[in-house]
């Protein structure tokens, strides 16, 4: 794996040989993404829309989507990936609107990017141009030149992208939008069949399908970041866990352990010091 490292975005180029499905779980950063594929058959799951993905195709996820690879065929998958803080844009001289297309959009919308709606430069080059030139000039150069032409181009690609009409949801996207509005609450399989008036097994059955999971493990995941997001303020850690779902905090301190592989305390000082990395 190649990587271009610095304060607030890592950029990767990886090839897995035989990737499994086994291999992905379901996950979500602190910060942003992007995925470019360079071969490969998979497809992305984000927030229970799934996206066939091609080679030169571009996919974009902020801090509160979850994601999964799927594997449809286990043949190499090469790919560009740019984890990045989205305050690390203004530290660069670099407009915020930038940022509109990870922000001004619904969850596990307008996720996906063909080539052929980028029309000056590819993503796909963009990414390979940064490998070649940070052999060649400082690192800040590279990353400036690959920040400001990437996301120009996917900003007005996005702009151009034609707004669809609201049309009736899904059943899993009743399912996500009801865990979403409800994460500060006691959630469960029982409470969301009742509230959709649905069988138990039909809820289970439509989220598994569409994000590959289990509705108790996107929900914990989901609380998990919003913990992150809320310890900006002066709160206790037993306040901010309670706050978001947890009402255990011994459970919820191993949980938490478990997903970030430090401690609440150890988190909230990284993050202070500026350690802490976009996972």
């Amino acid at each position: 794996m190649d990587k271009i490292e610095g304060e607030g975005y890592i950029l990767s180029h990886m090839l897995t040989k035989a990737p499994k499905d086994d291999d992905f779980e379901l996950h979500i950063h602190d910060g942003y993404e992007l995925l470019c594929l360079v071969k490969g058959d998979v497809s992305y799951i984000v927030e229970g829309h799934i996206y066939k993905l091609t080679a030169g195709s571009l996919m974009l996820m902020r801090s509160s989507e979850t994601h999964k690879l799927v594997v449809e065929k286990s043949t190499e998958y090469e790919r560009y990936v740019l984890n990045f803080s989205p305050s690390i844009i203004a530290k660069m001289g670099l407009s915020r609107e930038l940022l509109s297309p990870f922000k001004e959009r619904k969850i596990g919308e307008k996720n996906f990017y063909l080539p052929t709606e980028f029309r000056h430069v590819s993503p796909s080059f963009c990414f390979e141009r940064a490998f070649l030139d940070a052999n060649d000039l400082p690192k800040s150069d590279v990353m400036l030149t690959l920040f400001s032409s990437l996301l120009c181009e996917i900003k007005c690609a996005f702009d151009r992208k034609e707004e669809h009409g609201v049309g009736g949801r899904s059943l899993s996207e009743e399912i996500i939008s009801y865990v979403n509005e409800n994460l500060k609450n006691d959630i469960s399989i029982k409470k969301i069949a009742n509230a959709l008036h649905i069988s138990q097994t039909e809820v289970s059955r439509a989220f598994k399908k569409s994000l590959g999971t289990s509705i108790y493990d996107y929900i914990l995941t989901k609380r998990l970041i919003m913990f992150n997001k809320k310890i900006v303020t002066a709160k206790s850690t037993q306040e901010l866990s309670r706050e978001c779902g947890f009402h255990d905090y011994s459970s919820f301190y191993r949980l938490y352990k478990k997903r970030f592989g430090v401690s609440p305390s150890e988190y909230i000082k990284n993050k202070a010091q500026g350690y802490a990395q976009v996972r």
